[in-house]
Parts: structure tokens; C-alpha cells; sequence
């Protein structure tokens, strides 16, 4: 059996292990969080983004999220079949529908800004508002993001 060393690199200064670290801790609060209101995580981003704009379709919403299309159209499907959102024909293509909000729907995405803060705030919560600034300017950079 072979022992591979691994002296030099510590799980700890891994920029990989770390995201995704926090990210499974901001997925589990998150989780929690939408059930107590009703909503699904996987069709959460779904209703944030289109609480910002509704009336697109899948493939554009596909692309916002970075979603591949059949992860895009089961999202929609759940949030038809959930009452947060309906398809209407695309009077611009006869292949295609447009993705509105219910007022059931743009009622509950109007919910998860605050949530969104409160699991931020928790996660981020031993931060100073200085780090708080700093470590999100250093995220978008990685994440090639425009920040103000």
C-alpha cells in the first residue's frame, strides 16, 4: 500500500476545500431556512432570479443560473406544479414559453431577500464589516463577477 504524502498541503490552506466547505454550511442553513416558508432550495435561485424578472424563458433562465436545460425545466416544472409560476406562449417563437411569476410566486420571492441576509449574517458573523467587505470583493474577483 502506498502512503501518499501530503505534508506540504493542508485541507485548511486548500481554496477548493474551503468554498466548498462553506458552501455546504450555507446549503444546510439555507435548507432550513426556505422550509420554514415553503420553498425548495433546488428552485430557490429559480424564484430569486425571476423575482428580479419574469416573462423569459427557460434557456435564458438556464443561462443566468449557469443551470444545464433539463436542471432548468425540472426547476420550472416544480415551481408550476408549486403554484409559484406559470408558462405562457412566446409570441416570439412558436417552440417556446415565457416563465411569469403567480402573485403566489412574486409573493414568496418577495420573502427571500431577508432570508438570503439572515444566512449570510449568520455565516459571515465573525466577521467585521471590513472583512465582510473585503472577503466579498476577493469572491467576485475569483468569480470573474462585476462588484460596486
Amino acid at each position: 500500500m502506498t502512503e501518499i504524502q501530503l505534508k506540504d498541503h493542508r485541507r485548511e490552506e486548500s481554496f477548493g476545500f474551503l468554498v466548498q466547505s462553506i458552501a455546504r454550511t450555507l446549503d444546510a442553513k439555507m435548507k432550513v431556512e426556505l422550509q420554514k416558508v415553503g420553498v425548495d432550495i433546488k428552485i430557490f435561485a429559480n424564484l430569486m432570479m425571476l423575482g428580479q424578472q419574469d416573462g423569459i424563458n427557460q434557456r435564458e433562465i438556464g443561462q443566468r443560473l449557469n443551470f444545464p436545460e433539463y436542471f432548468t425545466s425540472r426547476n420550472v416544472d416544480a415551481l408550476v406544479d408549486a403554484g409559484f409560476a406559470e408558462r405562457r406562449p412566446d409570441p416570439d417563437s412558436r417552440r417556446s414559453f415565457l416563465v411569469f411569476l403567480t402573485d403566489k410566486g412574486r409573493a414568496k420571492a418577495e420573502e427571500l431577500p431577508a432570508i438570503v441576509r439572515s444566512v449570510n449574517d449568520d455565516v459571515l458573523s465573525d466577521l467585521t464589516k471590513t472583512e465582510r467587505k473585503s472577503i466579498m470583493a476577493l469572491m467576485q474577483k475569483v468569480a470573474g463577477v462585476a462588484h460596486s
